[in-house]
């Protein structure tokens, strides 16, 4: 089967053209990870979001299903494609033609409208039910939380407060304790941080006190998540994020916020918007950088 490559990220370009081995790490309904050197690299259905590691091909999840493809099977690589070898059967992947996205995320201007940003937030998070972090934004009460919504809460509200009081390093250590907290393919917590860093960038921040420690310690500690979210993450430490997250530079009114968010994952997107909340609101204790 030939496949084309219709869209990629540069983040992901360079990847490719620097890897010299490969595998493919899991097969699922609408997405074939690849695993380059280390590092990852996903195949993806037509339809799907774009973020800093896709390869939005030219395949129906029906299509992906035919190739039969399993995890660890090696993977060639050229100068514009990919061979897949699933049992003596070679499928070509190009991306000699796919359309190039620059993911990687600004900072924001000085004059970032923050407080409105906010407010869009807000609104779309008050209007989602997924089950997510968004239940604690929301103000659920603590007896209809699960067990992995309490440890978050607990998490969130006391690196809140000690950023409140100036003491950034054991905050940052403090947020860093949600890797890999919650289920699914992207647990909730890793989502959140994705966020929580996005916002820095977005408020100028991440160099501050703050995000010095709350980089260190994610970094310190990637291996103790799923190695999908610990690509997410790793890309958002190059500040490289989806083009939902890049959105965000627009301040984009909450329709189309939530048109953006909803289309990553169950409950990513609103995971991911909820730890940009928790940054924008922690822009009047931190210190200008």
């Amino acid at each position: 089967m030939n496949i084309s490559i219709l869209k990629m990220s540069l983040y992901v370009e360079t990847l490719l053209k620097n890897a010299h081995a490969g595998l493919i790490h899991s097969v699922y309904q609408k997405t074939i990870n690849l695993s380059l050197d280390g590092a990852l690299a996903a195949l993806q259905v037509k339809e799907s979001p774009m973020s800093p590691i896709s390869l939005i091909t030219d395949l129906s999840s029906a299509d992906i299903s035919k190739l039969k493809l399993n995890p660890g099977e090696r993977v060639c690589l050229s100068k514009t494609g990919i061979l897949l070898n699933s049992s003596g059967q070679i499928h070509t992947v190009s991306y000699a033609g796919a359309e190039k996205h620059d993911l990687f995320l600004s900072a924001g201007p000085h004059s970032f409208p923050c407080k409105k940003l906010i407010g869009n937030i807000k609104a779309v998070l008050a209007a989602s039910d997924t089950g997510g972090l968004d239940i604690i934004f929301n103000g659920c009460p603590e007896e209809r939380l699960s067990l992995m919504l309490l440890a978050a809460k607990k998490r969130i509200a006391q690196s809140y407060s000690l950023c409140r009081s100036e003491r950034y390093d054991e905050a940052g250590s403090c947020l860093s304790g949600l890797l890999g907290l919650g289920i699914g393919l992207t647990p909730s917590g890793d989502d959140f941080l994705c966020g929580v860093l996005a916002g820095l960038r977005l408020l100028r921040e991440e160099k501050s006190e703050f995000g010095q420690a709350l980089r260190n310690s994610i970094t310190e500690h990637l291996a103790d998540t799923i190695d999908i979210s610990a690509a997410f993450l790793s890309c958002a430490l190059c500040n490289q994020y989806s083009l939902a997250v890049n959105s965000l530079l627009t301040v984009p009114e909450p329709e189309t916020l939530a048109a953006s968010f909803s289309k990553i994952g169950h409950s990513s997107g609103t995971d991911t918007l909820c730890g940009v909340l928790f940054a924008l609101a922690l822009s009047p204790f931190l210190p200008a950088v």
